[in-house]
């Protein structure tokens, strides 16, 4: 799963997002106001200042509209009325595949507007896309605030899904499978739905009382999250506010409970569903997010973000933008809805080694990047690097966080003396941790007195010394770093000499590593080219000539790891390729989304886990 396919680069500035004060020239404040006139329209053409040479202008951006055999496909009922407050009453609109089979997922959509316009028709066009992928999606009506100040539009919400579920016989849907999505407001709202399960006060009383109203997942677009904020409270201060006083009925400083109800962040806790966020890339940056993301991959919650390029708030008028919104969508709920985060196993495997009917379960996800899978008896470590978090993970209790301040530690092995060899992409050292998490020692950071690059893998041989690669990544990114070094070196580490040494050199991008079983071969990967290459290790540590074990069709290979059957697994673009001992690729496993390092739990237990660029899994072994 790859919620990141156009993100603007945020490594090296994702080192927590403390709560702060922003200028705001558009998110809510300005362009939800317009919400529900450009929703569904097309972009308008913006004027260029022309020069001497009459430059063409860029073409419109082509408006949404979804093909005549995709409509014709859908089901649909319309104005089915879903709450009822008294003598009001509240409709939505169902779409779902004509043709019936399994009960599928559920998707209700919020249209935005500022919380005061709006109507449920301005979604139709997602809902059907959605439909189309096979889910039973609906657009409701909620109570806006000019008829009902919060916290009726999510109690509105929150009456639709017990709808959904007290009809999920008749319209065939999974009553254990409901997600919710919006954008702008709406977002909000789906956010809020997302994280509020269980909260009394935002429940209502508009029917169906005797089923629940929390979804298993959700994806908020344009949404605001943090009610809490400085920002906040200086925009609902205004006199001209168009959309927060309205809304929650005053300003944050005179009804700071209220305004804390109505936040999404507020209420999360570990029972909440994971929750993903789309937004334009020019959208207000607090859209993106960062602050109840974060917290959301503390609490072991699966994320993400997709950054809709060139894209304003309101994009889903735009084609382009639509797509991208809608596969962003279709791909956490395929993910958290139909596979309950527990994805199939896709291999080539003549014989496969996982046990009979294992599938992938999903441990965290969400992450700007994940790495460095290591077994410590039962014990899962890995880290989500560029989050600065490291996690441990056990079957009984789960996950936990371990350090939410990682020097973007990318590597853990066991030093031997209860603690870890750990490499630091941040500090661009070979370090030493104690248990607990703690950095206790400095190992290595120069090479013949000149910075490291990156450490990036690190292995223990059978006498103790410590390998790593050391690639030069993320240079281009962080212009305020200098690359002292002008090779990418295999660097061999010695605990009892403290001597470094380079090992092997003339690299271009060294990558994973992992030593044969009995200390005698090394086997290392280089991220720019498409061979494993192999070496020899002699007795004094000395390395024989480069080899080339195999080579893949695909580049970006990364880590390396032996199965207890002997078999080297690679993660490559692709997926894992595994080898037998002579260098045959006897098949491919597909993950969700690009591998990135394998582990496998020592005996008696049967667990391997891989993490790939955004997320962690674990799965069962013959």
């Amino acid at each position: 799963m790859n919620l990141l396919p156009f993100s603007i680069p945020e490594i090296g500035r994702r080192f927590g997002s403390p709560r702060r004060s922003l200028r705001v020239p558009g998110g809510l404040r300005t362009h939800t106001s317009l919400c529900a006139a450009l929703f569904l329209s097309v972009a308008a053409t913006v004027t260029i200042a022309q020069d001497a040479s009459k430059k063409k202008l860029p073409a419109p951006a082509q408006k949404t509209a979804l093909a005549p055999a995709l409509l014709a496909s859908l089901e649909s009922h319309l104005g089915l009325t879903y709450a009822r407050y008294g003598t009001r009453e509240l409709q939505l609109d169902l779409h779902r595949p004509a043709a019936r089979g399994a009960a599928l997922p559920a998707i209700v959509c919020l249209h935005g507007g500022g919380w005061s316009k709006g109507e449920r028709r301005n979604m139709t066009p997602l809902a059907q896309a959605l439909a189309a992928r096979g889910y039973v999606a609906v657009t409701i009506s909620y109570r806006l605030s000019g008829e009902a100040k919060f916290p009726a539009a999510i109690q509105d919400a929150k009456a639709a899904v017990r709808w959904l579920r007290a009809n999920a016989e008749k319209f065939g849907l999974d009553p254990e499978a409901i997600g919710v999505t919006g954008h702008s407001a709406g977002g909000h709202l789906a956010a809020l739905l997302a994280t509020s399960g269980g909260v009394a006060e935002l429940e209502g009383d508009g029917g169906h009382a005797g089923f629940s109203s929390r979804v298993q997942a959700g994806v908020a677009g344009g949404a605001q999250t943090d009610f809490e904020t400085e920002r906040i409270g200086a925009l609902s201060a205004r006199p001209d506010d168009p959309h927060y006083t309205p809304f929650l009925g005053g300003a944050r400083s005179t009804i700071p409970h209220t305004y804390a109800l109505a936040s999404p962040r507020h209420h999360l806790d570990r029972a909440d569903p994971p929750l993903a966020f789309v937004t334009g890339e020019l959208d207000d940056a607090s859209t993106r997010a960062d602050d109840i993301r974060r917290d959301l991959l503390r609490l072991g919650i699966a994320t993400g973000l997709t950054v809709v390029p060139q894209a304003p708030h309101a994009f889903l008028g735009q084609q382009a933008s639509f797509d991208t919104a809608i596969a962003a969508c279709d791909t956490f709920f395929t993910l958290h809805l139909k596979h309950r985060g527990r994805p199939p196993i896709a291999t080539t495997l003549a014989e496969s080694p996982f046990a009979s009917g294992a599938r992938w379960t999903m441990i965290g996800g969400g992450y700007a990047g994940s790495e460095g899978a290591q077994w410590i008896g039962d014990t899962l470590h890995f880290a989500a690097h560029h989050d600065r978090f490291a996690f441990k993970w056990t079957e009984r209790a789960g996950l936990a966080v371990w350090r939410d301040d990682s020097p973007e530690a990318t590597s853990f092995r066991p030093d031997g003396r209860g603690g870890f060899y750990v490499v630091e992409q941040t500090t661009r050292q070979l370090t030493r941790w104690n248990a607990r998490g703690e950095r206790t020692e400095v190992l290595a950071d120069r090479f013949e007195g000149k910075r490291l690059n990156r450490p990036n893998d690190c292995v223990v041989r059978v006498d103790g010394t410590v390998w790593f690669t050391d690639p030069d990544f993320l240079f281009a990114q962080r212009k305020d770093e200098v690359k002292e070094l002008t090779g990418q070196n295999l660097y061999r580490y010695d605990p009892r000499t403290r001597m470094l040494t380079a090992a092997a050199q003339g690299f271009n991008k060294p990558n994973g590593l992992a030593f044969s079983t009995d200390g005698k071969y090394l086997y290392l990967t280089d991220s720019a080219g498409s061979d494993i290459l192999r070496f020899s290790v002699a007795p004094d540590g000395t390395l024989g000539p480069r080899e080339i074990f195999a080579t893949l069709k695909v580049r970006g290979l990364d880590g390396l790891a032996f199965d207890p059957a002997g078999r080297l697994w690679c993660a490559a673009l692709d997926g894992v390729h595994v080898f037998d001992p002579a260098g045959r690729d006897l098949g491919v496993i597909a993950l969700p989304s690009k591998p990135t390092a394998i582990a496998f739990a020592a005996a008696p237990a049967k667990l391997v886990c891989v993490t790939t660029r955004d997320a962690a899994f674990v799965t069962q072994l013959r």
